[in-house]
């Protein structure tokens, strides 16, 4: 890269030089290199909030939705000249100036501006327009994540300078019982923090047992400031499972509500905790800070003091394992670079309002409906549970939302709930966690005119690796794998197409924490355990897990293929396919569903139509009162598995 101050802004043919305005960037700095004659472009964030910088300077606005502001830009191009565009959480501007270069075969230069010296580099490939946009991406990448001296990233401190630039009385969080602005959960975190460094002060790990709400913001950014690693506690798993996680994790102390507790009706799991660990309600724990705790929170919080030293990790626990639970161990580093990935590629902004009912303890409502937003200046409303169909989507009208995150299942419910208007502020419904039915999709289409978008991905990579955008839309896909990830495909004895997904990236998680063994390393390739073919353009369809794969007599089938077609052939989602042992041929299939009195001929048919082995057809179709589900709203296939099984035997 050449130092900024070297570029050469008078060349003989005109360019475009590119900055992406972040937290991290010295635009002060930046400016002093532009020459004063050459025209900077910006949008209305940047000329906001650098306004004295650029007083005197030529500058003009530009905005995407606005195709005449960009004519000064044009001109000075036809005329030869250089410009300068300067944007700040735009996307959809920065791919409208980069679509203009592509046709007009302008030069395009990324500059960065967080160095300690701001510097260029190299010009954006204007071959091929999927490259072009590739590269833009790579580049909004790299500005968000920044090149600071201390390579070492902590939310806490994130969210700090995040604070900082979009301004410390901003409104950034609300519940069901208020609202909070940065200053306000910054504040409250830094005293709540002072207090836990007491209270943990030998302590590695911290179990969270609460629900969406600021509270919970704020008990974890406490714990990120006091250098204690949160380890989310999944309250829907069953008090089992909820003590072999903390079992896994080796904790000590689980923080939770008593208001949480009695609304929830988890008494008996609290009762169960406090045999064999120390449960603190926050209730209490609140009284119990004393005034020099209160000062000391203060005046670190009056010198925004950074986040103590620890293993600036999380802990999540992965649901369906049919086995003890098993924690996968986040570093703040993974976590930050997918909250970056995901903003180099979708259209997020300060003007837009998000809706997230997805539960922390889950990797999806964390780092895309919780910790995104906090740190890209998004307000977003935590709402407490995902199952209340009628509530959300009038809560989505009261606040005008435009973001609404949820997994297909939830988004089929609350499109059946909603009116129209409801959602009329709706720029992006997105889903994650499992597959987008067909019928769900057309629905939303047909009665809201929005295009669900669909995430891919695994709590092992904190989560997201792929992302159906507007931009990036192919029917049947997931869209294509987020910047900075590599993979590759292995094959499958039986499956003809594609292949296991493995994946590297700065996303992907540190290491497990097993039962029985402790911490185990991620190193090399990451194992997705998907069947997944991708194309030439890069977009990813997902055949299934490998796990929910049938072998009937040598051969694999699609358990997902197989609930698909019978999606098609009853024109119903209510089916979920499983296997069970067969002495002949290895593995057999049974189709199970809540609606009665069907027959597998419907299942045979399309079968045949599509072209399909009658292998897809399953060996047995058997009706049951209602699917066991996991938190996350996804079909719990262990638990279903394990019925079936019960009564085959």
């Amino acid at each position: 890269m050449k130092a900024l101050s070297d570029m050469p802004f008078r060349t003989e043919r005109c360019a475009i030089y590119l900055l992406n305005v972040t937290i991290h960037t010295d635009f002060r700095r930046v400016l002093e290199a532009v020459p004063r004659d050459v025209l900077i472009c910006v949008n209305e964030m940047v000329q906001a909030r650098y306004r004295e910088f650029l007083r005197n300077r030529g500058t003009v606005l530009i905005h995407a939705a606005e195709p005449r502001s960009f004519a000064p830009l044009i001109r000075n191009l036809k005329d030869g000249k250089p410009v300068f565009v300067a944007l700040d959480t735009d996307q959809a501007t920065f791919q409208a100036v980069a679509s203009y270069a592509f046709r007009r075969q302008v030069p395009l230069i990324p500059v960065y501006g967080h160095t300690r010296l701001p510097s260029m580099g190299e010009a954006l490939p204007l071959t091929d327009a999927r490259k072009t946009l590739d590269e833009l991406q790579e580049f909004l990448l790299m500005s968000y994540l920044g090149r600071r001296d201390d390579t070492e990233v902590n939310l806490f401190d994130e969210l700090v300078r995040s604070a900082r630039y979009y301004g410390e009385e901003r409104v950034i969080c609300k519940d069901i019982s208020g609202k909070a602005t940065y200053r306000e959960i910054l504040l409250n975190s830094y005293v709540l923090g002072t207090t836990f460094r007491r209270m943990f002060a030998r302590t590695e790990r911290v179990g969270v047992l609460l629900p969406n709400s600021i509270g919970q913001v704020v008990v974890l950014f406490a714990l990120f400031y006091a250098g204690i690693t949160p380890v989310m506690l999944n309250y829907s798993s069953g008090i089992q499972t909820i003590l072999d996680a903390c079992e896994t994790a080796d904790l000590r102390t689980v923080l939770t509500s008593r208001e949480f507790i009695q609304k929830g009706q988890l008494q008996d799991v609290e009762a169960a905790l406090s045999v064999r660990l120390s449960v603190h309600e926050m209730e209490d724990v609140r009284n119990r800070i004393s005034v020099f705790e209160k000062v000391q929170g203060l005046l670190a919080w009056k010198r925004r003091a950074r986040a103590s030293k620890g293993l600036r990790e999380l802990v999540l626990f992965t649901s369906g394992s049919e086995y003890k639970p098993r924690g996968v161990v986040l570093s703040h580093e993974n976590i930050y670079a997918n909250v970056q990935q995901t903003r180099s590629v979708i259209d997020f902004g300060t003007q837009d309002r998000m809706l997230n009912a997805m539960p922390m303890f889950h990797s999806f409502g964390l780092t895309a409906g919780a910790l995104l937003p906090l740190l890209a200046g998004i307000q977003t409303y935590l709402y407490p549970s995902p199952l209340h169909y009628k509530r959300i989507p009038e809560l989505a009208g009261e606040e005008r939302s435009t973001i609404l995150f949820g997994t297909s299942s939830f988004l089929e419910k609350y499109g059946q709930n909603a009116t129209p208007e409801q959602f009329a502020s709706l720029r992006y419904a997105v889903v994650g966690a499992e597959r987008l039915k067909p019928e769900v999709e057309r629905a939303w289409l047909q009665k809201f005119q929005l295009q669900i978008m669909q995430g891919y991905g695994a709590t092992e990579t904190s989560p997201i690796l792929c992302l159906d955008t507007p931009i990036n839309h192919r029917q049947g896909t997931v869209g294509r794998l987020l910047p900075g990830i590599s993979y590759r495909l292995l094959a499958v004895d039986g499956i003809p197409e594609g292949g296991v997904l493995h994946v590297q990236g700065p996303n992907v998680m540190k290491g497990y924490l097993l039962h029985g063994q402790g911490y185990v390393e991620q190193s090399g390739w990451y194992d997705t355990g998907d069947v997944v073919t991708v194309d030439d353009d890069g977009f990813v369809t997902i055949i299934g897990r490998l796990k929910r794969f049938a072998k009937i007599a040598g051969e694999m089938v699609s358990l997902n293929l197989v609930e698909q077609l019978a999606a098609r052939a009853y024109d119903s989602p209510d089916f979920a396919a499983v296997t069970v042992p067969d002495e002949v041929r290895g593995e057999r299939i049974l189709l199970i569903t809540t609606v009665a009195g069907l027959t597998l001929a419907p299942m045979r048919k399309i079968v045949e139509e599509s072209g399909y082995s009658r292998m897809h057809v399953p060996s047995e179709l058997r009706t049951i009162n209602e699917f066991p589900l996991l938190g996350s709203g996804k079909t719990d296939y262990v638990s279903l598995r394990s019925l079936i099984l019960a009564d085959v035997r």
